[in-house]
């Protein structure tokens, strides 16, 4: 930590968006020594007009429409924690790259330095860190704000985005050029941004271990879903059930295991609804508020993450891992991703079907004490409180290089 420095982030995640993200996590724990100024993702003409009557829209109406008011203070009990919203930009994505889509990329940019330009004055914010967590659309060329460092935080592969890849693969790697340091979530993108720039470090996700722990100890009643289900084994998976899911290895679960409940806790991506299999013994709650995971995650027997083995895949650290051992949970998984070798024997890692199918019924059998206390450990070392230290440690130097150096 550097007492009286701010962070200003900007996030293509925004804070009150449907998905809990690794920007703003890193945001709230930044903001409990830091002030930190959370810039949001900037809504274009087109998302104001179709979503007017949504919440997101109704409650930025002053800044969408007059740039005015755009700082607002997130919690009640964190003074640290400011939301920026910019006035709305103009929808550009469709347009292909060249002249006019740099022309009016420089238009909407203008946009979100004058909002910068703004909190910067209204809040006196003199030494500060810019974090450009995901977002290479905007803000492109800081310099005029003399920030004491530029952090380019890659927290996915952007190439295979089929909607902000279009542009973003070029902008990522222009970003990652330019930014004094690029910092990942894993180690495929650590990797893959070291074609771009020299000075990489990988910050994986974390969990909020505090949160997650509470479905161990706290007495929360059955989910309704669950209720009149006591005496099944529930086989868990929490998060978003879409493109990432392998579907016939989770149908052959789930017929396999008849005996028990396969509980999917998420919002359900609608091009792959008709993927899962409605076996008797599936439930699907749908999209659930955060606070209500523990309670869920309480009465998982265990837990999953059923993911395809791709390109796209291979660059996740997934935050759900952590969540589940947080809960001293017993964990199988598709071996997509290299960061799940950290984790050594506290998961359970298999590449095919039949060998997943059959590692859920050993890892439910063979659950005790001991291990659920192994799992807790290993997810007690990846706190975003960890994330933030280890965070300071790799920025400090460099502030301080820079400072000599020029």
């Amino acid at each position: 930590m550097i007492e009286g420095t701010d962070i200003v982030m900007l996030a293509l995640a925004r804070w009150d968006g449907p998905y809990a993200s690794t920007a703003f996590s890193l945001a709230q724990e930044l903001s409990k020594n830091n002030r930190v100024f959370y810039i949001d993702n900037p809504f274009t003409l087109k998302d104001v007009a179709t979503n007017l009557h949504k919440p997101q829209i109704q409650s930025r109406l002053t800044p969408l429409f007059t740039g005015q008011h755009i700082g607002k203070q997130i919690y009640a009990n964190n003074p640290n924690l400011i939301n920026l919203r910019t006035k709305a930009v103009i929808p550009i994505n469709f347009i292909p790259y060249g002249k006019l889509y740099s022309s009016l990329s420089r238009v909407n940019n203008h946009v979100v330095n004058q909002a910068l330009r703004s909190a910067i004055k209204r809040y006196n914010i003199s030494r500060f860190i810019f974090i450009n967590s995901f977002n290479p659309f905007y803000l492109q060329d800081v310099t005029e704000f003399n920030p004491e460092l530029t952090v380019y935080h890659c927290v996915d592969n952007i190439a295979e985005s089929k909607y902000i890849g279009k542009h973003g693969k070029v902008l990522e790697a222009d970003a990652m050029r330019e930014y004094d340091v690029t910092i990942t979530t894993s180690k495929k993108l650590h990797e893959m941004a070291l074609r771009h720039a020299s000075n990489v470090h990988c910050l994986p996700n974390a969990a909020d271990f505090g949160h997650f722990q509470k479905a161990v100890y706290e007495p929360f009643l059955r989910p309704v879903e669950l209720k009149g289900l006591e005496s099944k084994k529930i086989i868990g998976y929490i998060g978003h059930v879409d493109f990432r899911i392998d579907y016939e290895l989770l149908n052959t679960l789930s017929r396999t295991h008849a005996d028990k409940i396969i509980l999917m806790v998420g919002p359900e991506h609608e091009a792959d609804k008709d993927k899962l299999e409605r076996f008797p013994n599936v439930i699907s709650t749908g999209k659930k508020p955060f606070s209500d995971l523990p309670a869920y995650l309480k009465y998982i027997d265990c837990a999953i993450i059923p993911f395809l083995r791709n390109d796209l895949t291979a660059s996740i650290y997934p935050l759900k891992l952590n969540e589940y051992l947080a809960a001293g949970k017993p964990i199988v998984t598709t071996g997509f991703s290299p960061d799940l070798e950290d984790f050594g024997n506290t998961i359970r890692v298999e590449n095919t079907i039949e060998g997943f199918v059959k590692a859920v019924g050993e890892e439910i059998a063979t659950d005790a004490e001991s291990k659920q206390e192994q799992r807790m450990d290993m997810a007690s070392h990846n706190t975003w409180a960890a994330r933030v230290e280890k965070f300071w440690e790799i920025v400090t130097p460099l502030i301080e290089n820079k400072k000599v150096y020029g």
